[in-house]
C-alpha cells in the first residue's frame, strides 16, 4: 500500500507540477503498474519462475524512457532508464539462476520502482525550480 501511495503521490506532483517529459514519465509509471498487475502470474505462483508479463512491461517502460532521454532536455530520464536496465537484469538472473528465493526476485525488481518514483518527484520539483528562476523550461531537444 505505500508503493500505491507513492505512485499516486509521484504521478500526481508529475501532472499537474511538471513538463511534458515528467507528465510523460508519470503515465508511463502508472501504465507500468497497472499492466504489470494485469500480467502477472497469479497471487499463489506470482514470482515462482520468470515473470514474462512483468519483463514484458519492464522492457517497454524502458523504451519509453530511452526516447524521453534522447529527446527530451531532461537528464532524469536516463536515470530511470539504468534502473530498468537493472530490472531487466534482475529477470534475467532469474532465469540464469532459477533457484533464487521468489521473495528475494520479487523485491530485487520492487528495489528500482520505488527509486524511480523518487526521482520523478525531484525532476518535477527541479523543472518547477528551473520555471521560478528561468521562467521557462524548454522539455525537447531542437
Amino acid at each position: 500500500m505505500l508503493f500505491v501511495g507513492l505512485l499516486v503521490l509521484s504521478s500526481i506532483y508529475g501532472f499537474a507540477k511538471g513538463g511534458r517529459p515528467e507528465q510523460i514519465g508519470a503515465a508511463t509509471f502508472v501504465s507500468g503498474v497497472l499492466a504489470s498487475i494485469a500480467l502477472a502470474h497469479p497471487v499463489a505462483f506470482r514470482f515462482q519462475g520468470v515473470e514474462h508479463g512483468m519483463l514484458f512491461v519492464d522492457t517497454a517502460m524502458l523504451g519509453v524512457f530511452l526516447w524521453l532521454s534522447f529527446k527530451s532536455t531532461r537528464f532524469w530520464p536516463l536515470w530511470v532508464s539504468g534502473m530498468l536496465v537493472a530490472e531487466l537484469s534482475v529477470h534475467a538472473m532469474r532465469v540464469a539462476v532459477p533457484a533464487v528465493v521468489p521473495k528475494a526476485y520479487m523485491d530485487a525488481v520492487a528495489l528500482w520502482s520505488w527509486i524511480a518514483q523518487i526521482i520523478l518527484i525531484a525532476a518535477t520539483w527541479r523543472h518547477q525550480r528551473r520555471l521560478v528562476r528561468a521562467g521557462v523550461d524548454k522539455s525537447w531537444k531542437i
